[in-house]
């Protein structure tokens, strides 16, 4: 079991690779990464929010072989890997797009960092989806029971990973972040929340029975650094979530009263087709093996999303 904090000194000039380096995560990782003294590299197929780092950027699909290549000669030592599009529609038009976008994004990022002679540990994000409508607290050991294209195409790269973490020694560790929240954030159900409540707008919305479990996004960045450097996290699965099951009525409810306005008509949305209603993690895990505990309070993190958001709009 790990008693101490987790310590980061071994990021300190080491090669780190960002994938999916041009997403909202990826914003608050890379800077994290940079002042730890990380030599860090992105691939990303949206690459403006890396403009004006310090860091190498890999533009493109890591599909393109010659990303691959790329990687290959960066020669990372760690991999944070963000990748995938958030879809959780369930059209089966769907199916392709979210298997490549995961699974087969996955089996492409293998093929390039696999047989690095300095890969150290390969950090995967999974999803909380993955868990479907199990009961809660979800715990890492439960079977998955996804609920769309999205959550299978999650479900199929756990499994790939963990058998190249179990049966071939790959240097794997794939963690389980929660609903993830924060400053600059744009899309979402709270950045939604908080342009209903600054503009006093009404809007309609499910009765917000359901619950969720949400974690500051800063919180999520030095789970993904433990995950990266502990070495009890090889080829386990890690939830990392605030622990704290929040019905997403309340949400709605302290956003409003944070901001000032905003008229929710709630019940006037029916939820998505096979959505959870129960979500919150069971994080004894993360806590046990990364000596990782998130910070933030919920009210909190939200009072400091709408401050934001309230200075952002005065100033434009």
């Amino acid at each position: 079991m790990v008693d101490a904090l987790p310590d980061f000194s071994p990021l300190t000039n080491a090669r780190v690779l960002v994938v999916g380096g041009g997403g909202y995560i990826a914003s608050r990782l890379i800077p994290r990464l940079l002042a730890c003294g990380s030599e860090v590299a992105a691939q990303a197929s949206y690459v403006a929010p890396l403009e004006n780092l310090n860091l190498q950027v890999f533009a493109g699909p890591v599909s393109n072989p010659a990303i691959q290549s790329a990687i290959r000669d960066f020669d990372p030592q760690y991999v944070l890997d963000l990748s995938g599009r958030t879809d959780q529609s369930h059209s089966r038009d769907n199916d392709d797009a979210m298997a490549e976008s995961h699974y087969g994004a996955a089996r492409h990022l293998g093929r390039a960092i696999l047989d690095g002679p300095s890969l150290q540990r390969w950090v995967h994000c999974g999803s909380n989806e993955e868990y479907g409508n199990n009961p809660v607290p979800f715990r890492e050991d439960m079977r998955e029971d996804p609920v769309s294209a999205y959550s299978v195409a999650k479900v199929a790269t756990t499994h790939h990973l963990k058998m190249l973490a179990d049966y071939e020694g790959a240097p794997i560790c794939i963690v389980r972040p929660f609903v993830i929240y924060g400053v600059g954030q744009e899309r979402g159900l709270i950045p939604f929340l908080i342009r209903m409540a600054l503009a006093n707008q009404a809007f309609d919305t499910t009765e917000g029975k359901q619950t969720r479990d949400f974690l500051w996004v800063e919180d999520l960045v030095e789970g993904l650094l433990a995950a990266a450097v502990a070495p009890q996290a090889q080829a386990e699965i890690i939830n990392l979530g605030s622990g704290v099951e929040t019905a997403v009525r309340e949400v709605v409810e302290t956003v409003c009263r944070l901001g000032g306005g905003g008229k929710p008509n709630f019940g006037a949305m029916q939820m998505r087709k096979g959505e959870s209603q129960r979500c919150v993690a069971d994080i004894r895990k993360a806590h046990q093996l990364l000596g990782w505990k998130p910070a933030m309070a919920l009210e909190t993190g939200l009072g400091l999303m709408v401050e934001a958001a309230r200075k952002a709009e005065a100033q434009a």
